[in-house]
């Protein structure tokens, strides 16, 4: 005999539709379901031959929304996802969070917090941003966040991070964690994959042979011949890679400040397309007055392979007995003219 509908009901509560997310919950997929708009709109962006440089997710009526419910909201929960889904839609929006709210951010939402699952790239934003600030709340969400994934992203950042900073005993130490809190996911690999192509362009080694055409100049190849007897600092780089914009300054002030010495930038595009880069160095901040090449296929090339590229901006200084002299962090930010000063002199 069947069961009586009410009787089903009970029995199969499986069947029944699931109940509406509702208060933090809510908030998270909200900003879940925005971030899907914006990766579609990003897509099409790209299919109309648009450079990502040039996108921005338009997060306007969510931002207001997260501020008027911020105004009256009481619920400490409901407020921290509050706070972290502004960080992530102003991250969209690609506009940086005002110093107020990131104190907000830190007063009001522990490292702990559920809400951080919504993207940890946040937290390696912040610590990226600003280390003084951020590295110990990060570092508490690393270690005591219940959310696993979360854990796991955080920690291979931080790897990431001690290995570009060339912090050995930092990044065998992170690569250690990875191996005892992670031994059966792919994590492990990934790491080691990141060191045996870190391991191609390491100080004192050959730099690899290449063989290039100038973007400017379609007759003419470049190699490691073109600058024997030079120092040549090879920028691997991309107009949409933001962490590339940001040493733009950086490597123009070099330029200015060592091109009368024995020395050469060779700026090696990762651009989809290659007209990409023409007008960005018509840009009166990024003219770019040096020798350049453009890669196709990017990370997939087989120089990127050969160089071991699996993230930029990626920086070499290559000697002119055409060894490798210096890398990462050394050839970063304020770090630049100072390692270029010790080889060439001020």
């Amino acid at each position: 005999m069947p069961l009586p509908l009410i009787c089903l009901m009970t029995a199969l509560p499986a069947l029944q539709a699931p109940a509406p997310a509702t208060g933090a919950q809510a908030v998270l997929e909200a900003a879940r379901a925005k971030a899907r708009s914006v990766t579609a709109a990003r897509t099409a962006h790209i299919q109309a031959g648009k450079n990502t440089k040039d996108f921005r997710g338009d997060c306007a009526k969510e931002l207001a929304d997260l501020q008027a419910r911020l105004a009256s909201e009481t619920q400490a929960e409901v407020r921290e996802a509050l706070l972290v889904s502004t960080l992530f839609h102003l991250q969209l929006a690609k506009t940086e969070p005002t110093a107020a709210l990131l104190a907000q951010v830190q007063k009001e939402v522990p490292p702990t917090a559920a809400a951080w699952s919504l993207d940890p790239g946040l937290l390696t934003t912040r610590a990226a941003a600003d280390p003084k600030g951020w590295n110990a709340y990060v570092a508490e969400a690393r270690a005591k966040h219940a959310d696993a994934g979360l854990r796991r992203t955080l920690l291979f950042d931080h790897f990431l991070g001690r290995l570009e900073a060339g912090d050995e005993a930092g990044w065998k130490a992170a690569f250690k964690a990875i191996r005892v809190q992670f031994p059966d996911g792919p994590l492990v690999q990934r790491a080691q994959a990141f060191l045996d192509a870190e391991a191609k362009t390491g100080l004192g080694r050959p730099a690899p042979a290449f063989s290039l055409k100038a973007l400017d100049q379609p007759k003419v190849t470049y190699g490691l011949e073109t600058f024997k007897g030079k120092f040549v600092l090879i920028d691997f780089w991309a107009t949409w890679c933001p962490d590339c914009r940001v040493e733009m300054p950086g490597l123009h002030a070099a330029w200015a400040k060592f091109k009368a010495k024995p020395f050469e930038i060779l700026s090696l595009s990762f651009d989809r397309r290659v007209e990409h880069i023409a007008p960005y160095r018509q840009l009166a901040a990024s003219p770019m007055p040096w020798k350049h090449a453009f890669i196709e296929g990017g990370f997939q090339s087989p120089v990127a392979a050969t160089y071991g590229v699996m993230s930029i901006p990626k920086a070499l200084l290559i000697g002119p007995d055409g060894k490798i002299v210096a890398s990462g962090a050394q050839l970063r930010g304020e770090q630049l003219e100072k390692t270029l000063a010790k080889f060439l002199g001020d």
